[in-house]
């Protein structure tokens, strides 16, 4: 039986529950709430934005430009995370 082929797209959605599992589990001091606070809500926003992108677009692809920018605003909210929070 072949196996499912996930889109690239799929792929990435996967990777930012990964994610917000992680940041749902992040030990924040009281100092650092809002940068908490203020990194889920554009983590929250970038799952929407991928949402409906995917829903226009459903096999779109790692060289898509669209996924190239959702990609960089998923490192820069990993980083802002691994700052505020102690995981």
């Amino acid at each position: 039986m072949p196996r499912p082929v996930r889109s690239d797209i799929a792929a990435l959605l996967q990777e930012i529950r990964a994610i917000e599992l992680l940041a749902s589990e992040a030990d924040v001091s009281p100092e650092r709430l809002q940068a908490y606070w203020d990194l889920s809500a554009d983590l929250i926003a970038l799952v929407t934005d991928v949402e409906e992108y995917e829903r226009a677009n459903p096999m779109a692809g790692y060289d898509d430009p669209a996924m190239f920018t959702f990609k960089h605003r998923l490192r820069g909210i990993t980083s802002r995370l691994a700052d505020v929070a102690s995981i």
